[in-house]
């Protein structure tokens, strides 16, 4: 874990610094924004690809000036470090549409470096639909065939770019896989894992990963903890959940393991381009994916063995809001407690780490499983 460790320190500590060394280096860099960004036509571009994060806790003057109360904190904090020129070493910057904020994001952007009240990168957005229909799967492959050309994409190369993200995907799988056994790993570690993971080279990154899987951990014998709802900022909703004795072994969201999806089949006969358009339409992730949250939270928490599911949304995220009342159902029917923290501060400085932590402390480890089985 050491190895691992040191290096998501590292990238945490400085989320840019790797991307501003390989742009100093003479490499061209690509930032994006969303889950469901086709990093693979970056790589095939001959370019490094980093997400941009946020400051959980840094003011946002700037930001503000242009931006509604209705964004997300997260999104304000890009806004911020965009207008303080923190990214004009980056060659684009690419938004996703199948989120409403960071599609209006894009829109800002582009007016205000119209107005040249921002400098900073190309804005390219990323028309990904989402529709469960012909229609929407054509509108994603002309998107994608779009966002390839405006990035410089050599279709020659896709199927190794494809090959590479394959890999990660792969580790996430065994990742998810590890946390459901007895002995998981901490949801601390797992959470800045997943956040360093997109910000530094791929090779690097993904080896220290691998090895660190196969270090063996105790058993933990305290209550399992699905989160689901929006993105932490950080591990402070885990480390709460630790203090009280509790682990989150999965995450329901765009910010979770699941983000990237399953391994896309590459078979030496079908388009890439086309396979890497129909992944990205098909993931069943943002608020603009078509699928039945409440049904599929109860899965994760049956195949995790939760003992109980915290869904924390922050006061911008309106993205699982109407979904709660059946969110709520379903965990009753299968017998999983739920604690429901809606309308919260994005630092969780409103007391809810403490609510957390009462919640998991009056957990029972294993009742859940016990009474979805009918024991």
């Amino acid at each position: 874990m050491r190895e691992l460790s040191a290096l998501v320190d590292q990238l945490l500590g400085d989320p840019m610094g790797s991307a501003r060394e390989r742009a100093r280096a003479g490499e061209r860099v690509v930032g994006y924004v969303g889950a469901d960004v086709p990093v693979e036509l970056v790589w095939a571009a001959g370019a490094r690809a980093v997400r941009l994060t946020a400051r959980v806790d840094a003011e946002t003057p700037n930001a503000e000036r242009y931006l509604e109360s209705s964004f997300a904190p997260a999104l304000r904090s890009i806004t911020e470090q965009w207008l303080s020129r923190a990214y004009d070493f980056l060659d684009a910057v690419v938004l996703s549409r199948s989120e409403d904020g960071t599609q209006r994001l894009y829109y800002y952007l582009c007016e205000l470096q119209r107005r040249a009240l921002a400098g900073g990168p190309r804005v390219l957005l990323y028309d990904v639909a989402k529709i469960p229909r012909a229609a929407s799967e054509r509108h994603t492959l002309a998107a994608t065939v779009r966002l390839a050309r405006e990035l410089g994409t050599r279709i020659e190369a896709l199927p190794g770019a494809m090959a590479e993200r394959n890999r990660r995907r792969e580790l996430l799988e065994d990742l998810s896989r590890w946390r459901e056994e007895g002995a998981p790993p901490p949801g601390t570690a797992v959470e800045r894992v997943l956040r360093a993971s997109d910000l530094d080279d791929p090779d690097c990154f993904d080896q220290a990963l691998s090895r660190w899987m196969r270090s063996p951990l105790a058993p933990h014998s305290g209550p399992r903890l699905l989160l689901a709802g929006s993105a932490p900022p950080d591990e402070r909703l885990q480390a709460a959940i630790e203090r009280a004795g509790g682990c989150v072994v999965d995450e329901f969201g765009d910010h979770s393991a699941h983000r990237l999806g399953q391994p896309i089949v590459l078979d030496g006969t079908a388009d890439a381009l086309e396979r890497l358009a129909f992944h990205y339409h098909a993931l069943a992730h943002g608020p603009r994916a078509f699928f039945d949250r409440a049904a599929e939270i109860a899965r994760q928490a049956q195949r995790v063995r939760a003992d109980g599911v915290v869904l924390w949304l922050i006061e911008e995220d309106e993205s699982l809001a109407w979904d709660v009342p059946a969110i709520r159902r379903k965990l009753a029917s299968e017998g999983v407690p739920l604690l429901l923290l809606t309308r919260r501060r994005w630092d969780a400085g409103d007391g809810a780490l403490d609510v957390v932590r009462e919640f998991v402390s009056g957990l029972r480890p294993g009742a859940a499983a016990r009474n979805h089985n009918g024991s």
